[in-house]
């Protein structure tokens, strides 16, 4: 009998204790959840709602493909997802399970490191993880396979050998990933293993500070903190030990915006200019090796080159492509029921569970701390398919939105995000997390001995501000 695949490429730890990197926590553990505020206690009404606002038909599917682009290049989704992947992973957390307690949140494990040292690419390092690694070569990593040398080094069953099995769910994710590989063995030549994998580090937090982040965010939110970095993060997100912990806010709101640009297809290469994210004509549905003729030309997907036409991101909004309603066997599992294919269902059922507040209670919190909100949110009512969701239902999520919901609405709303960038509320949720990490660990904000004053290599960028498209360019 064949075996099955594990659901996202990982697998629940089984027996009296789990393997940890961090903690989950809560950045407003004093607020009520949206559930609370509704009323809402149990978990059959909650997936009740989750099934209307995102299940397969609901307000959230883009069932017609009628959201518009944005202006961010489509390589910055999978950027995203491999940024989400060197952070946060839970495995131990029940998307049907009864709300959990703050204290309960607090003690859920995360099995990365919340400290973009892309953990997910070098693993514990040659000692701890030889099998990434070139043991004729020291301290280069492995790259390609017999299939293809343009894709992650594999096993005899095309099991991908990374850092974070997630990295390879889906083709543009996997080929990022090989992306980092290549950079890292490119800067190894005249350096250590250590002095590469700082390096490496160092130029990827610089993207992720001054050039994902900022396309993204809210542009007087995201200026309010980089001009004032002395007076950010405004939340001590830490646990008792003082390690850094990872908001649930974040990880299962905030940073799920990604899920929103996701297109149903994309380029790959001059050959395969129109291919299903999750394509079974293609193989392109994930945890297999890449074909040759499909290793993606970043070119169709990423500025990298002048007068070189690419595909952008899906707009932000609150619309879910329909290949993330419908997710395919390989991530989801054979018998996933219809709603659990739905990314935006998960979500939602996700925030019940794990007690997140809603996104008009989030608003005036982070308001109070000096962020710089509008007084007006997101207007409701106003998102597609809202009139579709019964009037008793209307009002109450009218007032008590869903975190995730709320920031996606914000996000496309004319005078907030405009379908262009995440709104104010949900770009403070991410600088907080992401000002704090790079504060507290050591990165190009709190740089070790020797590499105080650190800029990237013009080698990479030139006299430009380092991009991701400059990694593409030079990798080659």
């Amino acid at each position: 009998m064949k075996k099955s695949k594990p659901m996202h490429g990982t697998s629940k730890a089984k027996g009296c204790s789990h393997a940890r990197l961090g903690n989950f926590c809560k950045m407003f553990p004093k607020l009520k959840s949206w559930a609370d505020e509704c009323k809402i206690t149990e978990r059959c009404e909650a997936a009740e709602i989750a099934a209307v606002l995102g299940g397969s038909g609901g307000m959230m599917h883009d069932a017609n493909s009628s959201s518009a682009d944005s202006a961010i290049p489509a390589a910055y989704t999978f950027f995203a997802q491999f940024i989400d992947h060197d952070i946060t992973l839970d495995t131990t957390s029940e998307l049907h399970g009864d709300p959990i307690s703050t204290k309960e949140v607090d003690h859920l494990p995360n099995l990365r490191s919340a400290s973009l040292d892309l953990d997910s690419v070098y693993g514990f390092g040659p000692e701890a993880s030889p099998h990434l690694y070139d043991q004729e070569q020291t301290g280069r990593l492995l790259i390609g396979n017999d299939v293809n040398a343009n894709d992650l080094p594999r096993n005899s069953d095309g099991r991908a050998l990374i850092g974070d099995p997630r990295n390879d769910e889906n083709l543009f994710l996997s080929q990022m990933q090989l992306l980092f590989l290549k950079f890292h063995n490119r800067r190894i030549i005249s350096r250590s293993f250590e002095e590469a994998q700082t390096d490496v580090r160092f130029h990827y937090q610089w993207i992720v500070l001054y050039d994902f982040l900022e396309r993204i965010c809210d542009e007087k939110v995201y200026q309010q903190v980089i001009n004032n970095l002395s007076k950010f993060p405004k939340y001590d997100i830490k646990d008792k030990c003082g390690r850094i912990c990872m908001p649930v806010e974040f990880s299962v709101a905030a940073f799920r915006f990604g899920h929103t640009l996701v297109r149903s297809q994309y380029p790959v290469n001059r050959e395969y200019p129109v291919v299903d994210l999750f394509d079974e004509r293609f193989g392109t549905e994930g945890f297999s090796a890449v074909p040759e003729n499909l290793t993606v030309d970043w070119r169709f997907l990423l500025d990298v080159e002048r007068c070189h036409d690419y595909v952008k991101a899906k707009a932000f909004n609150h619309l879910l492509a329909d290949e993330l309603i419908r997710l395919p066997d390989p991530v989801v599992g054979r018998f996933a029921s219809d709603n659990d294919r739905s990314l935006a269902f998960r979500n939602l059922l996700r925030s019940f569970a794990l007690g997140l507040p809603s996104g008009q209670t989030v608003a005036k919190e982070i308001k109070a701390k000096g962020y710089a909100i509008p007084h007006n949110g997101p207007d409701i009512s106003a998102l597609e398919g809202w009139k579709c969701v019964e009037p008793s239902l209307q009002k109450k999520l009218a007032s008590s939105t869903p975190l995730f919901l709320y920031l996606m609405a914000e996000a496309g709303d004319k005078n907030l995000g405009d379908g262009e960038r995440l709104g104010p509320v949900g770009s403070a949720i991410l600088l907080e997390v992401f000002i704090t990490i790079l504060k507290e660990c050591e990165s190009i904000l709190n740089p070790p001995k020797g590499y105080k004053g650190w800029k990237p290599d013009k080698c990479i960028s030139g006299d430009r501000r380092l991009t991701l498209a400059d990694i593409v360019r030079y990798v080659g």
